[in-house]
């Protein structure tokens, strides 16, 4: 000790002093644990081309290398190694290679590590290992003869304890395997049409071997076979057509996920969850490696700011195999129980309470605001929509949210805070607002979005009363028809598959009331009911129309009011008036592509043959639906028929009326007519300019 002391510069005489000696052992220790710790230096990096089995770059260090840390990128395919607490002295930024496997190797470092960035040939296996002051990476061939690796001394906690195969959301097939330990080494590849998972020097055990056959789950994946191979435990899926995979281990969980090759993006994509990722895709390998390091690696590789919150701690193993890099984020955050926000490009990462617990500080600070901000009045003049309905709007949606019209609780409301308030002026149909600016500023781009004109649509019908064939003249395709047997009307030949269906389920003396379509222009319809009408087949009765705005009721009458005498001792005889009347009710709804979706509501009453003691019964017909047609499109409503008998006397004066004889001189004539009342209902939408105009 007295020869270190002399050699760091304390004489033997100074030594008597104790505090010198005290401070002279303290910088001893120093100086010792500098020497022991002090960072190792790349010296020189030497490639070889080692024939028939790849390439081997040799990394030489003034000291004992350091473990690194390796991912490997595509598009272009690269390798990096990353060396902690590592510096180089070499002065060249790139050495060349140039193999059939690599082309060059890139160097570049900072403080606290250095790195190594193999561009290569072509994306394949590769080996590390270590000897002496020298770090050996090996890129296997791809023609190379795979050989038996050495047995390595393997921990017995590694090795796999479970293989399960499922069915995914997208059809594509998943086998999940379970390993004892995160560090077991896997090796996954595809020969063929077989995708064969190695376990290094892990045998499989007993009850796991067998051959499984999966074609029932409809994936691509037929069977998978698991079996030793020496040491090494081999699971071999076997995959039918076009196929790619992916393959991804966190911690203990492995999943190879095989699906169609149109359907593989897509389908491996949405493996965790229904997200779709775009992202460039990565290939890790870290073993017990600190979750914030893998963030980093992520931040650097897609350069996207990634800022992590002091509590995200702890390790992770990853094994990830061509992952799109924002899948493999999503597998960190779940296996680690954390979340994540975007803010531009930022992306903040954070356990998934403390997200929580931050956007719930956020809506109090918000609510907070809300209450110290100054209120002002602000006045808006509608014009197209009701000042009421405007106001039931913004109460409704306070009562929703807040259960009343001010509520501590939430501290604000959906469309107003808790001091605002809102009253209407219904002569001028203007809104009163009283609240805070943002708030008002809110409203008032609400109520600009729904204070718009209403589209108007024309309802134009037309009442025809015709014979029984002209309805198949004009082209009408009818829905479900139910013939009677006291019909001698075929009406089956009119039954459409393109038709609309309805069936009332109540007969007439003929048929079921019966809806149908026609394809025809109006004027078209106008000049072909006008042909039938001057040659006697067909009547027009009555052609209303009216125009009602979209979702609005439109309503058509026209019939009669029968009159009923009843007489009782207290009010003597009293007229009551009953309608027979043929009503049309039409709520039309305007969809987004120009259709018309029409709620009808058709009843058509007459006054019946059967005497009552009150008077004539009624006979009830009616009909309700909703129907959808394009615009301009012709609803055909059909069924109800009329029976007509006329009895005629002709004779001769005088004679005709001889009881018995007379009958030689007068002829009797019956005729019985039956003619069908058919409905037309057109629904023809305004143009939004003619409602302006008007």
């Amino acid at each position: 000790m007295t020869n270190a002391v002399k050699k760091f510069g304390f004489g033997e005489s100074r030594l008597m002093n104790p505090f010198i000696r005290q401070f002279a052992l303290a910088s001893i220790t120093l100086a010792v644990f500098q020497a022991v710790h002090a960072e190792v230096a790349i010296t020189n990096i030497v490639p070889l081309q080692v024939p028939g089995q790849g390439t081997e770059i040799r990394v030489l260090f003034s000291g004992l290398p350091p473990q690194p840390q390796a991912y490997q990128l595509e598009q272009p395919s690269r390798l990096v190694l990353d060396f902690n607490q590592a510096t180089q002295n070499l002065k060249q930024s790139s050495i060349p290679v140039a193999t059939s496997e690599a082309r060059s190797v890139d160097l570049s470092s900072d403080a606290t590590r250095s790195r190594l960035t193999v561009n290569l040939a072509n994306a394949g296996a590769f080996t590390t290992r270590v000897e002496g002051n020298t770090f050996i990476l090996k890129i296997n061939s791809a023609t190379a003869i795979p050989t038996t690796p050495q047995k390595a001394v393997v921990s017995s906690q590694q090795g796999v304890n479970k293989i399960d195969f499922q069915r995914g959301n997208k059809g594509e097939g998943q086998v999940v395997i379970n390993l004892n330990d995160p560090s077991t080494p896997v090796d996954v590849k595809q020969q063929g049409s077989k995708i064969l998972v190695r376990f290094l020097g892990n045998k499989l055990p007993a009850y796991l071997i067998k051959r499984l056959n999966v074609n029932d789950f409809a994936t691509p994946v037929s069977t998978v076979e698991a079996y030793n191979d020496g040491h090494n435990g081999v699971i071999s899926i076997n995959a039918n057509g076009g196929f790619d995979y992916m393959a991804y281990q966190a911690e203990k969980a492995l999943t190879i996920s095989v699906a169609k090759k149109e359907e593989a993006v897509s389908a491996a994509n949405r493996t965790h969850t229904n997200k779709a990722y775009s992202g460039k895709k990565i290939s890790l390998d870290f073993q017990d490696i600190e979750v914030r390091r893998v963030l980093q690696l992520l931040a650097d590789f897609t350069g996207t700011n990634i800022v992590a919150s002091d509590t995200v701690q702890g390790n992770i193993t990853l094994r990830l195999k061509d992952v799109p890099w924002d899948q493999a984020l999503d597998i960190i955050m779940k296996t680690k129980s954390l979340g994540k926000r975007n803010s531009g490009n930022v992306i903040w990462v954070a356990p998934t309470a403390e997200l929580l617990k931050s956007e719930e500080d956020e809506a109090k600070a918000y609510a907070q605001s809300i209450k110290l901000s100054p209120l002002q009045t602000e006045t808006m003049v509608l014009n197209y929509v009701k000042a009421a309905d405007v106001k039931k709007m913004i109460d409704d949606a306070a009562t929703k949210v807040g259960g009343g019209t001010n509520s501590s609780e939430e501290g604000m409301r959906s469309l107003m805070s808790s001091r605002g308030s809102i009253v209407i002026d219904t002569r001028t149909n203007t809104v009163i607002m009283n609240d805070t600016a943002a708030k008002i500023e809110q409203l008032r781009n609400i109520i600009k979005q729904i204070d718009l004109p209403v589209k108007q649509v024309m309802i134009e019908a037309r009442i025809v009363r015709t014979q029984l064939d002209l309805a198949h003249e004009l082209g009408v395709k009818w829905g479900l028809v139910k013939p009677t047997s006291a019909s001698s009307w075929d009406q089956g030949k009119y039954n459409s598959s393109g038709g609309l269906n309805v069936d009332l389920g109540a007969s007439t003396a003929y048929g079921t009331l019966s809806l149908g379509l026609l394809r025809l222009g109006s004027s078209i319809l106008d000049l072909q009911l006008a042909a039938s009408q001057s040659d006697g087949k067909s009547e027009v009765l009555s052609t209303p129309k009216v125009m009602t705005g979209d979702k609005q009721e439109a309503l058509i009458r026209s019939g009669m009011k029968i009159p009923y005498s009843t007489t009782s001792a207290n009010s003597g005889t009293t007229t009551t008036f009953q309608e027979a009347v043929l009503e049309l009710k039409v709520v039309p709804s305007i969809t987004p592509d120009n259709k018309v979706q029409m709620k009808l509501d058709i009843s058509k009453d007459t006054l019946g043959s059967q005497l009552t003691d009150a008077g004539y019964a009624i006979n009830v017909n009616k009909l309700q639906t909703n129907v959808l047609v394009a615009d301009g499109e012709t609803i055909v409503l059909g069924g109800l028929y009329e029976d007509e008998v006329t009895n005629s006397v002709k004779k001769v004066p005088l004679l005709g009326d001889i009881p018995v004889i007379g009958n030689l001189f007068k002829n009797s004539q019956r005729s019985d007519s039956k003619r069908e009342l058919l409905i037309f209902i057109t629904p023809r939408i305004v143009d939004d300019t003619v409602s302006r105009n008007h």
